[in-house]
């Protein structure tokens, strides 16, 4: 709750505007004291009464207002939140609800800034916590209580009337605020000190804060303006009904007072000293000097152009000219000449000119000003380079340290001021209080002493002389924001060379499957082409052994015929001969690999061209080994008297074919002898048979 109650008009208020002026006249004031001037005639006579006089200068004059508005914005730093406790608080959400009520839901940034110029302006600046609240209203006849915001409300005479949702009828109801909540409703207000009054207690040091609601509420709630009636608390209502002060609440209310000698008036102690107060007659001055120039701007910034015919010598040109025509031709040459500049008028004697005024640059007072205002800056606690720019740390050292101690103790209230904020909040909600200060201000930046600490917080750690928190502390950043954001800016540069690797892992595996792709179709068509040439080439060969069949057949004829009858020959069929024998070949390869070899032998000896159409058959059937050598012992048995050398062709044999070679027919059983013919089965590649 912000009020505490009602308390009828004070009889003796710290700040009463019933007197507002010293009893000084022209007639009595004596301006050969040194501690009076003409301004003193017009100083009130209480603090509260110079507010309206601070706003005007403050409202009314830039310089001023800047020197205000730097001297309560410059020491407002960044908050920093829960930098000092790191186990009383392990979950992030509060620190961020925190954040998020003060920083967006009640702007404290501006709040701050606010209360400092008021500090400034007017030496006070007092402040509470609006709660939010619910405005139910209680039906007088069923006693059911509903919400203002779910019905149409009428306020009249101070009383209001709905149509409750029960009885289905108009009825009066009766109100009650309920505390709630809700974060997003929490407001800073900042009372308005002309409506402000202190009784102050000088032996206890106790003070007490009434407001006198202003004229545009009360006439609101007179008129029953819903939109301030709902957004006000019943406590203000009823003040405005009975004509009463509110009386504040201590406990929700906090008081920025500035210091200051309080012995001049024992009635305003309650009140902080204005940092304007000891500046108000330079600023008056100031503007008597600007109202000055003022003047001489609208009196002498034009001159006056007088022209009249200039005599020469004894000759007066008065007596000579007639002076209403002459007049009358300077004025047509002047018109003339504004409608051509470049027209050259002829007189009959010089005409001549004097400037009267126009002298505005050397009366102007603009050096009076600037010094003045030099001492207004002075006066408020500050240095001019503040408000003009240049300042630095070289040529303003130990300006700047004594301001910046201005500003530190400055801060001090600030930071009270914020824990005041914290407190009551954490109370009200039933949450964990948390530690909220503002960064290190620092207004003189020694750059030299930066760098040094920067470089030795980021050498190697046994030199060391300052960790990285400290460091980043004194640039005036959060370490723990820092550390976030380097955490946040590794994950993505993880993350984007997890990104990088795996699209140079899909681009080489499509590279990979399009190379294979293609080394497959160049394998397909190698082994195609192959397969092309191949064939070409078998056709070839198989000609050429057609045409060397063909050749041999006369051969093989006379071959056969060595060895068998006329008759035998009229019956024998090569073609089929050489199936047959070849058939026989291929078993005894199969029955006795040995005995094959010797019989191969033989028949290279005794039939050359039969022996090349056999060992072809046979090598197509992959039944002809690389070496036909055969053992040397076992030719030796079929051989007697002379061994064959180890050249495949060399030995010549005589001996009959053995059984094994026939197979189990006998050359008698084989058609040979009988004279049938055998069966004609052609080869693949036989020779074609000249018979």
């Amino acid at each position: 709750m912000a009020y505490e109650g009602l308390s009828g008009p004070s009889t003796s208020p710290t700040g009463g505007s019933s007197d507002n002026s010293i009893g000084f006249g022209r007639s009595s004031l004596k301006y050969d004291s040194p501690f009076l001037d003409m301004t003193s005639t017009y100083l009130p006579k209480y603090i509260k009464s110079m507010f309206k006089f601070i706003s005007a200068y403050v409202m009314g004059d830039g310089f001023v207002s800047q020197c205000i508005t730097k001297m309560a914005e410059y020491p407002i730093t960044k908050l920093i939140y829960n930098d000092d406790e790191k186990n009383s608080i392990a979950n992030d959400q509060t620190v961020d609800f925190w954040k998020n009520l003060l920083e967006k839901k009640m702007k404290i940034t501006a709040s701050l800034k606010q209360a400092g110029m008021d500090y400034h302006a007017y030496g006070n600046s007092i402040i509470s916590i609006a709660y939010p609240f619910k405005r139910m209203l209680r039906c007088n006849v069923c006693k059911t209580e509903h919400s203002a915001d779910a019905l149409k409300v009428k306020f009249k005479n101070y009383k209001f009337s709905a149509k409750c949702p029960k009885c289905k009828v108009m009825r009066p109801m009766t109100p009650r605020d309920m505390n709630t909540n809700e974060v997003s409703k929490f407001r800073l207000v900042h009372w308005d000190l002309h409506h402000m009054e202190i009784k102050y207690n000088s032996i206890t040091g106790d003070h007490f804060y009434y407001y006198t609601i202003p004229g545009d509420v009360s006439s609101a709630v007179q008129r029953g303006d819903m939109d301030i009636i709902n957004s006000t608390r019943l406590e203000v209502i009823k003040a405005v009904r009975k004509r009463k002060q509110l009386r504040l609440v201590a406990d929700n209310l906090f008081h920025m007072k500035r210091p200051g000698p309080q012995y001049i008036s024992v009635i305003d102690r309650g009140w902080g000293v204005p940092a304007t107060l000891a500046v108000l007659k330079d600023i008056f001055h100031v503007k008597v000097l600007k109202k000055g120039n003022e003047m001489i701007a609208f009196d002498h910034i034009v001159p006056l152009r007088v022209l009249f015919p200039q005599g020469t010598g004894e000759v007066s040109p008065h007596l000579t000219l007639n002076l209403s025509t002459w007049r009358k031709n300077v004025e047509a040459e002047i018109k003339e000449w504004r409608k051509d500049p470049n027209r050259i008028s002829i007189m009959p004697i010089p005409l001549g000119m004097a400037n009267f005024s126009g002298d505005a640059k050397m009366l102007m007072v603009t050096p009076e000003i600037k010094a003045t205002e030099d001492a207004i800056i002075t006066g408020l606690g500050i240095i001019p380079e503040i408000i003009r720019g240049g300042a630095s740390w070289s040529g303003s050292n130990v300006s700047l340290r004594v301001v910046e101690n201005s500003f530190l103790n400055h801060r001090e209230n600030i930071l009270e001021y914020v824990d005041f904020i914290v407190t009551n909040i954490a109370t009200y909600l039933d949450k964990p209080k948390i530690n909220v200060k503002m960064a290190d201000f620092k207004m003189a930046d020694d750059l030299e002493k930066k760098k040094m600490m920067v470089n030795s917080a980021t050498g190697e750690n046994p030199r060391r002389l300052f960790s990285k928190q400290t460091a980043i502390k004194e640039l005036g950043f959060d370490p723990k924001e820092e550390f976030t954001r380097q955490m946040d800016e590794l994950d993505s540069d993880v993350e984007m060379q997890v990104r990088e690797a795996e699209g140079r892992a899909e681009a080489a595996g499509a590279a990979s499957i399009i190379n294979a792709m293609y080394s497959s179709d160049a394998d397909a068509e190698n082994m195609r082409r192959n397969e092309m040439h191949d064939r070409e080439a078998q056709a070839d060969k198989d000609e050429y052994r057609a045409s060397e069949s063909e050749d041999n057949a006369q051969g093989i004829m006379d071959e056969v015929g060595s060895i068998a009858t006329p008759q035998q020959q009229q019956t024998i069929s090569i073609p089929n001969l050489i199936i047959m024998i070849t058939n026989r070949f291929a078993r005894l390869s199969k029955m006795n690999p040995e005995e094959f070899k010797i019989r191969m032998l033989s028949i290279k000896n005794s039939m050359p061209l039969m022996y090349g159409e056999i060992y072809n058959n046979l090598k197509e059937m992959n039944l002809i080994e690389a070496d036909l050598s055969p053992n040397l012992q076992d030719v030796q048995k079929y051989t007697p008297g002379e061994i064959p050398s180890n050249t495949q062709g060399d030995t010549l044999a005589t001996d009959p074919p053995s059984d094994s070679e026939f197979g189990a027919a006998t050359p008698a059983q084989s058609g040979i002898e009988a004279g049938n013919p055998l069966p004609e089965v052609r080869p693949p590649r036989s020779p074609k048979s000249p018979i």
